[in-house]
């Protein structure tokens, strides 16, 4: 093809169909081409060695004996790539006779073979094409016009304006994709960065999605159901309340904390009880490890006990505790005389 880039269209984007009303096996009746299936397609045609075949009207498949099908061109699998929004495109080598056709518009599409997915009408492979001037998929451009495409962009580069391949690239290189000088992106990244872009219109939807809601609520600031939003205000008091009774209570815990331990048969001391005081207030942990860490002492389980004296300086119905059997063993075996554990505890010895 004079004039032009040397690539053809083989097959559009996105769903096509034939202008005879084909595909009718498969559902709503149209073939698919996109970014991902034009990878697998070109992955799969990279693997075949011999080159593909474009003849003249399809006479490949309706050869008949003695009949001859020659060839109009030739591609290799290499020669293949994805274009977005124009579909599968290939760079064949042409015959002099299929050239000089071209030249003269005698021959004006191409016309693809390919095997599909009944289910999805996804292109599977290809396996050869036509020059034709009844192309099966509908939408095909002409030959002539993608060599008036390529003419007026190369003219529009030697004027200085930018080709849209170059912006291409740099949006392919703000995506992470790099394509080197003087080529252009393989179908691979072609896929990368439609994926790409895909990604980034989803979160902006969604980030769109979240500022409406935002503004909504904003603007509905007299709905708001109280019984499961509570206004911020009243919020904050409900926290302050909580905090200074936390603080009350944990000083009223220190003197009941000392007084349980005495009732559970702790050894406590009454001259260290203003230690023991001073320590929970600075910290209650370091008061319950200390108080924990003493052995309970069965016979010192309440102070009072129902072994009464009389005083000798009150009458016969006045009762007075006394230290019991157990409570003087253990005064003797701490070394301490009667009456100074009693008048530890608060009783008569």
């Amino acid at each position: 093809m004079k004039g032009s880039d040397g690539w053809a269209q083989l097959l559009p984007d996105d769903e096509f169909s034939a202008i005879d009303g084909r595909p009718h096996d498969v559902p709503g009746g149209k073939w698919k081409m996109n970014a991902e299936i034009a990878a697998r397609v070109i992955a799969k045609a990279k693997l075949r060695k011999t080159d593909f075949v474009i003849d003249y009207e399809h006479q490949t498949l309706s050869t008949k004996e003695g009949i001859k099908a020659p060839a109009s061109g030739w591609w290799k699998g290499m020669d293949m790539e994805y274009r977005p929004g124009q579909g599968l495109f290939i760079r064949p080598s042409w015959t002099a006779t299929a050239q000089a056709h071209i030249d003269a518009k005698e021959y004006r599409y191409l016309s693809a073979v390919f095997p599909y997915d009944k289910a999805t009408g996804e292109v599977m492979e290809i396996n050869m094409a036509a020059l034709t001037n009844y192309p099966g998929a509908d939408g095909m451009e002409a030959l002539a016009s993608l060599a008036a495409r390529h003419y007026s962009t190369t003219n529009q580069t030697n004027q200085g304006v930018t080709p849209m391949s170059e912006a291409m690239k740099k949006l392919l290189g703000l995506l992470g994709i790099t394509v080197a000088d003087g080529s252009e992106p393989s179908a691979e990244q072609t896929a990368a960065a439609t994926a790409a872009l895909t990604a980034l219109l989803t979160k902006a939807a969604s980030a769109d999605g979240l500022q409406q809601e935002v503004a909504a609520l904003k603007a509905d600031t007299g709905n708001v159901d109280l019984s499961k939003f509570v206004p911020a205000s009243n919020y904050n008091q409900v926290l302050a309340e909580l905090a200074a009774l936390k603080a009350s209570n944990e000083q009223m815990t220190v003197g009941q904390l000392i007084e349980k331990a005495e009732q559970d048969g702790k050894m406590i001391i009454a001259s260290e009880k203003d230690y023991l005081t001073s320590l929970g207030n600075q910290s209650m942990a370091a008061l319950k490890a200390v108080l924990d860490s003493r052995p309970v002492v069965a016979a010192l389980k309440g102070k009072q006990t129902t072994t009464t004296i009389k005083s000798p300086d009150a009458d016969d119905k006045t009762a007075v505790a006394a230290l019991t059997a157990d409570q003087k063993k253990i005064a003797d075996q701490m070394g301490m005389s009667h009456d100074e554990l009693a008048k530890e505890l608060g009783v008569k010895a």
